[in-house]
């Protein structure tokens, strides 16, 4: 009874070890593909820093210096219809300057990223639209001026900014 007791641990010892063996292997496996996967998502980030960012960083930052000259085309706190219309049609340009040559280029990337990017632009234009065409602000008076349009190029460039610092990537 004793040499079957003996054998029958020995079995299951044996049982027992080829299945940590198998688990161990699986899991090996496992964490060998999700290192290759994170290993590949860094590569495509250092490109698309390296490709789309970096080069675009200058657009991106004339977009905003552009933007805030928009005080000095503001002659008086009485603006007609052209010159407001002029105003948003400049503001209108340097967004389609910053679109074609770098919102587009995300869209070929990662469509729902450009996405956000342009929702935050197109939220920043309808603010600077809304206080140009805004007859109750006198935009001439600097702290009008800041608190309804330079705050809002401000809050928008933070913002474009932490996008692109934030963003990960697509999942593979």
């Amino acid at each position: 009874m004793a040499d079957w007791a003996q054998v029958l641990i020995a079995l299951v010892n044996l049982i027992l070890a080829g299945y940590l063996l198998l688990y161990q292997r699986k899991k090996d496996i496992i964490s060998d593909n999700n290192t290759a996967l994170l290993n590949e998502q860094n590569i495509k980030l250092q490109w698309f820093k390296e490709l789309v960012v970096q080069p675009n960083m200058n657009e991106i930052i004339n977009f905003y210096v552009n933007l805030n000259t928009i005080y000095s085309q503001i002659n008086s706190n009485e603006l007609s219809d052209n010159e407001k219309q002029d105003i948003n049609e400049f503001v209108k340009l340097e967004l389609s300057k910053l679109r074609k040559s770098f919102v587009d280029v995300l869209f070929l990337i990662d469509k729902s990223f450009a996405d956000q990017l342009m929702s935050n632009l197109d939220e920043l234009i309808d603010g600077i639209t809304n206080a140009i065409f805004d007859d109750s602000l006198k935009l001439k008076d600097l702290i009008v001026f800041e608190k309804n349009i330079g705050t809002k190029i401000s809050i928008s460039k933070n913002k474009i900014i932490a996008q692109l610092y934030n963003y990960k990537g697509l999942i593979l």
